[in-house]
């Protein structure tokens, strides 16, 4: 499960990083494609370990409640919403994902929730701002694969890059909406602290294939670091 070390609203928190590479999953769910979100979780868990789900904002759903929730957290798994701190809050999850690089509502997740609660934010065009939320608190910064190669932009207004981001920072990264396994292989290559599987590779009919390639993916890191 994820974990904070956030003392207080503005001292610098993290995730529980693992000690050693691979990176761990996240899974990112969208309530409108399952009518069993537990059962959907428990066959994954079968096949592969998950640190965190991030529900989705995009779609509403009646079975999003503080059931679901706790059952979910019953799993060991860490249970964040997207974009609503009013709503994390009602349903007693564990944090929230800011889906965009926007300082007012950090600022509101920052003050809203309490210090233990997991607070990550997307990545946006600046690497700057990406610095500034992590010494301001986030617990994580999700960046996504696709980078920017114009050199005319000065080196700090430039996105974030996964591998630039894990060498130079001690805040957690996630790679974020990772829409195929051959992204998941890059974000490995690029040694992201955690993937996070958007609903499109890991929501569908047939999942174990998926996660039996990401599975040997994840084990072929790990083997690689033993070697080191």
């Amino acid at each position: 499960m994820i974990e904070t070390a956030r003392k207080s609203q503005y001292e610098s928190a993290s995730m529980k990083v693992p000690e050693k590479y691979p990176p761990e999953l996240i899974l990112i769910m969208d309530l409108s494609l399952t009518t069993n979100p537990v059962d959907d979780l428990k066959q994954i868990l079968a096949q592969s370990d998950i640190a965190t789900i991030i529900i989705s904002n995009k779609t509403t759903s009646p079975s999003l409640n503080r059931e679901l929730i706790t059952t979910i957290q019953s799993l060991n798994i860490a249970v964040l919403i997207e974009d609503n701190v009013p709503l994390a809050n009602q349903l007693g999850a564990d944090g929230i994902h800011l889906s965009s690089d926007d300082e007012d509502m950090f600022e509101a997740a920052l003050n809203s929730l309490d210090e233990n609660s997991i607070i990550g934010i997307t990545a946006g065009e600046s690497r700057h701002k990406a610095m500034v939320f992590a010494e301001s608190g986030c617990s994580y910064l999700a960046i996504n694969l696709a980078n920017n190669d114009d050199n005319t932009i000065e080196e700090f207004e430039r996105p974030p890059e996964i591998d630039w981001w894990v060498q130079l920072f001690g805040t957690p990264c996630v790679a974020w909406n990772l829409k195929t396994v051959e992204e998941t292989a890059e974000a490995i290559n690029q040694q992201a602290d955690f993937l996070a599987l958007a609903p499109e590779l890991w929501q569908k009919e047939k999942p174990d294939e998926t996660f039996i390639s990401i599975r040997q993916l994840i084990s072929n890191a790990a083997k690689e670091t033993i070697s080191d």
